[in-house]
């Protein structure tokens, strides 16, 4: 039976569950991220929480293998024999990991004070997802604003049927996320070719198949901004939306392959109705159609298909502000399309009176433009 998604829970003082934290495997993936590592392992360390310490190095160019030889026994060193990518690094971390909770978090990412303690607290024998807040923070670790922003509801519950419906529920990145051993036992390893990037997109896609998560306001690890970053931070919009694209048809692939094991029905096109898939489908056919991956797409589809998605838990003033976004996605010229869509990925090129209007529509009127 599918429960309706209900907001995150805020965590509030005395709402922990009593008795002993459940035991811990932190495994930390690395690549040339050398200058960042101590942090992360150092916010491990400072939780004492008895946490087993994994560090898993994919073959890093930098200091990254001296970093964690200066660890000595604090931590457990993985050494890749060759470059395998995230899903390899969590591969060989599991490999390692004997924990009743798994917390994969990146190199470049570090823990809140009180933060994976407070997670811990949170474990409840049979849910198999935890998600929290983040904190952004610059290369230095300045803190600033909280991803994903507050106003957007994540995923709570039982998301199985939202999952094989539209292909994805709102969650986190990595270091946001805490997994219950039980539910990886199910689905690990992943395939290290499919996911060499983003791995924590399968476990999301495919672990609340198998039982409920539990979500909270609560921020419990900071995600680190800088220059290095995966494909996000792409200046190649195209290229950007295409490696999106491909990321979830493998992503599409895991939950069909896990449901049937289960003998639970999948939609036949769920990229139809997954309203981030079509925006990297928008982008993609706005700035390099001749390279769009899907026969047959075009602008007006997509849009027709956006229009026709119904989420769950958005305000009518949210409804209200996609179709108008849609609308202007399929009838405005192919430069202002191209630049709006700029000024929607990239934060920092937009306009001083566009970046507060967006801050107004956030928290005035409760649009978040997904």
């Amino acid at each position: 039976m599918n429960k309706p998604l209900a907001p995150a829970s805020p965590i509030r003082s005395g709402d922990a569950p009593g008795g002993d934290l459940p035991t811990v495997s932190v495994i930390i993936t690395c690549y040339n991220y050398g200058r960042f590592l101590p942090a992360a392992i150092d916010s491990v360390l400072a939780e004492d929480v008895g946490a087993e310490i994994i560090v898993v190095d994919d073959c890093s160019s930098d200091n990254s293998r001296d970093v964690m030889r200066s660890y000595g026994d604090k931590i457990i060193p993985v050494f890749q024999p060759h470059n395998q990518g995230h899903g390899g690094a969590f591969n060989a971390g599991w490999a390692k990991a004997t924990g009743d909770v798994i917390y994969f978090l990146d190199a470049d990412d570090f823990v809140l004070p009180g933060g994976l303690k407070r997670g811990l607290q949170m474990y409840e024998p049979g849910v198999l997802l935890y998600q929290f807040r983040m904190r952004y923070s610059d290369e230095t670790g300045t803190l600033a604003g909280v991803h994903p922003p507050m106003e957007m509801p994540l995923g709570v519950g039982d998301i199985s049927r939202q999952l094989r419906e539209q292909g994805r529920f709102y969650t986190n990145v990595t270091s946001g996320l805490l997994f219950a051993r039980e539910g990886l036992e199910k689905v690990m390893p992943i395939d290290a070719e499919d996911y060499r990037m983003s791995a924590e997109g399968y476990l999301v896609s495919v672990l609340p198949l198998y039982g409920p998560c539990r979500s909270f306001d609560e921020t419990m690890s900071s995600y680190r901004l800088h220059g290095a970053q995966n494909w996000k931070a792409q200046a190649d919009f195209g290229a950007r939306a295409r490696k999106g694209l491909n990321h979830d048809f493998h992503r599409y692939e895991a939950i069909r392959k896990h449901a049937e094991r289960q003998g639970l029905p999948v939609a036949a096109n769920l990229g139809d109705a997954d309203l981030l898939h079509l925006n990297d489908r928008l982008i993609s056919l706005a700035f390099a159609p001749g390279e769009h991956p899907i026969p047959g797409d075009s602008i007006a589809r997509v849009v027709r298909l956006a229009k026709a998605v119904r989420p769950e838990a958005v305000s009518r003033s949210e409804i209200a502000a996609r179709w108008l976004w849609w609308t202007a996605m399929e009838l405005l010229p192919g430069g202002v399309r191209r630049q709006l869509l700029r000024w929607k990925m990239d934060p920092k090129t937009r306009p001083a009176w566009l970046a507060n209007f967006g801050r107004f529509a956030r928290r005035r009127l409760g649009v978040f433009m997904r």
